[in-house]
């Protein structure tokens, strides 16, 4: 700490919570508590779980809570430094004491104060001259509304993608580029440059952009929209307005076509005959570029989510990918998705400063989950051989213009595929490790030693495929030569074997037609090359799974799982500790703040990830506040038996019984009678969902349901999710109808939608929705977490899997103060006192616990008969 910033901390201000948190209308009780143990967090620089149920404005307690601070926070920095500059003003010498004989000593201290008061003043002329900017950016905007309406309807006429069509690439746009051997060296040219200390700004991040947009429009509610600067990040998948980028679909190809269309220097190649040449490198500068100042000052001047940016952008003929990366300097709050902040590689790229900064994570339930997913990665049999045959084929129809390092990294390249083709070939898929037959565990040493590439430096291959875009000039070479790996015919056999012929055979065909424009391969191949995989890029998911064993091997996994055929073989990387990777986020940042619905347990995140990044538990924190609605509007019941009084025992081992089906049957008939409109019922998977849909129906027991409601399913793509609810919403609220809704657990219904009010007057959750326990990343899972937390880590993680699923479907119900709504756990393993400590607070003040199912009709009709309308 500089003598400066010593001094500056002295007159250090402590806030405290306002009285009023600038809510949009008067708070409940629980949300002025929610904002003032939220502002008190943030003060005290503390790592925070916050729990507040759906549908008690948590949205809105964590945008006035946090932004109240952080206004407060910039007025206090103001006051410190007007403080310390008069003070430092009221110690100069008088002139009496300058003529003293004690002179050198005052004049040595005055020249201390003089520095301290320099650097001071320089921090406050900088806050000035930042405010003055932003006002003048505002009023530049504001008062050119018209002029650039204007300019947007020339825009939109003049703009020219024409050096951008869709012709298929020149050769030389494909061959390889030479690069520097430290790779890394010019991502690291600015980073000595950088502000030791940013000014603290707020991340907020969540798991979809229709969630970051939500909360933007909640912004918007609110008075900070006035004054407020807001920046929402996103992909150039979200972002992109140029239409030949945007063809591409693959989110990495579109970075790679985007970062080459802004180069513009000349790189030197060959040409065929090995003579060197000049070639453009590059497509030229993208039309978009040039106007994207104007939409950054936009961005800066008004609260806007991401799709009106993208909308704005287009009438200006300006880019919002690079618009909002323009802005972030100026924003006081970032708005991102998950990947961009949890993935380092992704938010280096975008520049998104996390040191000293305020990062709120909304929906954080699964956040570990969704870190060890984001971190690893899955590629078959199919893609790798694939990717293999058109790196063969490209390396020789362009040996001769490639340099001779460039040409060595693409051969090792090319044998790290083959060894992993030939590894992948030699297992046997009957044997396995015990749980899944041909479901191999490896350490990631264990993996690159048994598929023999552990001579080569997988790093500078995976550096070098990066910087020399390789996923996009295959692309544009299979675009360009369509060369193709022909499909099995189907009245083949099926190989298993003779790998090395096929591997022969692949290079020797490469090679005999690599000079032709269209290059073929011969038939005789055991992998059979679906459209899905030539149009996916194959290469991509080979390159992120090569990435992945440059990770620390501590924390990894490779579960290869081998199939009766190759190419529907697979190999995972799997991150087993998720810390690992947060660790940078949890130390650099001022403070970290998870919310969500239903954030039980909180030792999960305490001891998994804020301890396990070397956090002192002295700044951890944690909250839970009740639900907004009386505590009678919500009666959750665990159901022990059936109508039959059949035990209801939905484990893996008699779940499939036709008697228990036959109970659900009778049960959700009983229900349908009594509870009025809106019905939706859980199911532990899709498999069971149709088993037990298919029985119902054979035994007559959906007809008697179809008598009271109308029966949805839940859609397995998510094209037809909205037209489905639709639906669904249409006969749950028509008077004297109603509808039951089948879902299913971890599916497209369980999280993120709102079954409120009649759409959802009973939750139903049939069965205890555990993880296959047999599952080989499950096993090695638990197996880590009992050597690396405790002894009991693994089983106490397998069972939160299982309670924070159900409490996510309770939590689609029920989502403001007047609604009501009834829940059924159906099974008598929900009774074991370790799961009811598991649901939430708000449901656990009101369960009951029934174990005939006689009573449980008294209540539900007692509960609806208390609410019918008069």
């Amino acid at each position: 700490m500089s003598d400066a910033d010593s001094f500056l901390d002295s007159f250090k201000l402590s806030l405290q919570p306002p009285d009023d948190f600038s809510f949009p209308f008067t708070p409940y009780e629980i949300q002025k508590e929610f904002m003032t143990q939220l502002y008190s967090a943030l003060e005290g620089s503390k790592l925070g779980i916050f729990e507040s149920p759906t549908g008690t404005g948590k949205s809105l307690s964590l945008i006035c809570g946090a932004l109240s601070w952080l206004r407060d926070h910039e007025e206090r920095l103001s006051v410190e430094l007007e403080g310390a500059l008069a003070d430092i003003a009221s110690k100069k010498p008088s002139a009496q004491e300058q003529d003293s004989k004690d002179w050198l000593t005052i004049q040595i201290k005055q020249a201390a104060n003089d520095n301290i008061a320099h650097v001071l003043r320089h921090k406050m002329d900088k806050i000035n001259r930042d405010r003055k900017r932003i006002a003048e950016i505002r009023s530049r905007v504001k008062d050119k509304i018209q002029i650039s309406k204007n300019r947007e309807n020339t825009n939109i006429q003049n703009t020219d993608e024409s050096d951008f069509s869709e012709d298929k690439p020149e050769d030389c746009d494909l061959i390889l580029e030479d690069v520097s051997e430290d790779l890394s060296k010019d991502e690291e040219e600015d980073e000595e440059s950088e502000n030791k200390n940013p000014p603290v700004k707020i991340i907020f991040c969540s798991r979809t952009h229709s969630q970051l947009s939500q909360f933007v429009g909640e912004i918007q509610r609110t008075v900070f929209s006035n004054t407020m600067r807001v920046v929402p990040m996103g992909s150039r998948q979200s972002c992109c307005i140029n239409k030949s980028v945007k063809k591409l679909k693959s989110l990495s190809l579109m970075n790679e076509k985007c970062l080459d269309m802004l180069k513009s220097t000349d790189k030197s190649t060959k040409d065929d005959s090995g003579k060197i040449t000049k070639k453009s490198k590059g497509s030229g500068s993208c039309p978009h570029l040039k106007n994207s100042q104007s939409l950054s000052e936009a961005i800066i001047s008004e609260v806007m989510d991401l799709e009106a940016i993208v909308g704005k952008g287009e009438s200006l003929s300006a880019c919002p990918y690079y618009a909002t990366r323009s802005a972030i300097p100026d924003s006081q709050i970032i708005v991102v998705p998950y990947n961009t902040l949890l993935h380092k590689k992704t938010r280096e790229s975008s520049q998104l400063e996390i040191k000293n900064a305020v990062i709120i994570i909304d929906e954080a339930h699964n956040l570990l989950e969704t870190v060890s997913h984001i971190h690893s990665s899955e590629v078959s049999g199919q893609q790798i051989t694939y990717a293999l045959s058109q790196l063969i084929q490209y390396r020789d129809k362009f040996e001769k213009r490639f340099s001779s390092m460039n040409l060595l990294h693409l051969n090792q390249l090319i044998y790290v595929l083959k060894s992993l083709i030939k590894f992948i070939d030699s297992i046997d898929h009957t044997k396995g490790d015990g749980s899944e037959p041909g479901a191999l565990l490896y350490t990631v040493p264990e993996f690159i030693l048994s598929a023999g590439i552990d001579n080569y430096n997988l790093f500078k291959l995976v550096d070098f495929s990066l910087k020399n875009k390789i996923t996009h000039k295959i692309r544009g070479f299979t675009e360009k030569y369509q060369p193709t790996v022909n499909p099995r015919p189907k009245n083949q056999p099926q190989k298993v074997s003779g790998m090395k012929s096929f591997l022969k055979e692949v290079e020797l065909n490469s090679k005999k037609h690599v000079k032709n424009k269209k290059v073929e391969e011969k038939p005789a191949t055991p992998v059979e090359v679906s459209p899905a995989v030539l149009e996916g890029q194959p290469l991509v998911p080979t390159l992120a799974f090569l990435s992945n064993l440059t990770m620390d091997y501590k924390e990894g996994r490779i579960v290869l799982k081998r199939d009766v055929t190759l190419g529907k073989s697979v190999v995972k990387y799997l991150l087993l500790d998720p810390a690992s990777v947060m660790k940078d986020v949890i130390q650099s940042a001022r403070s970290v703040i998870l919310a969500g619905g239903t954030m039980k347990p909180f030792s999960e995140f305490r001891d998994r990830l804020f301890l396990a990044c070397g956090a002192n538990e002295s700044r951890i924190m944690e909250f839970s506040c009740g639900h907004v609605i009386p505590k009678d509007n919500i009666m959750p019941v665990i159901v022990s038996s059936g109508p039959s009084s059949q035990i209801l025992d939905f484990s893996f081992q008699k779940r499939n019984s036709p008697n228990l089906i036959a109970e659900v049957g009778r049960l959700l008939v009983n229900v349908c009678t009594i509870v009025p409109a809106g019905v939706v019922c859980f199911f532990p998977s899709y498999d069971y969902e149709s088993r037990v849909y298919k029985s119902l129906e054979e035994e007559g027991f959906l007809k008697k349901i179809l008598v009271k409601k109308r029966v949805f399913r839940e859609p397995k793509t998510s094209s037809q999710v909205d037209s489905v609810l639709k639906d669904y919403a249409d006969c749950a609220q028509k008077k004297g109808g109603g509808a039951i809704m089948f879902s299913v657990v971890g599916g497209k219904l369980s999280e993120g939608l709102n079954f409120s009010d009649d759409l959802g007057r009973c939750v139903v959750v049939v069965g205890m929705p555990y993880p296959n326990i047999m599952s080989p990343e499950l096993k090695e899972k638990m197996s880590f977490l009992n050597k690396t937390v405790g002894p009991q880590a693994g089983r106490e993680y397998y069972e939160n899997c299982c309670m924070k699923a159900v409490n996510q479907c309770i939590g689609r119900a029920v989502r403001h103060q007047n609604d009501y709504s009834t829940v059924l756990l159906l099974d008598h393993r929900y009774k074991a006192p370790n799961h009811v400590q598991l649901l939430p607070k708000w449901i656990a003040s009101s369960l009951q616990i029934q174990d005939k199912f006689g009573p449980v009709l008294g209540l539900l009709g007692k509960f609806f008969r208390q609410r019918r309308p008069i």
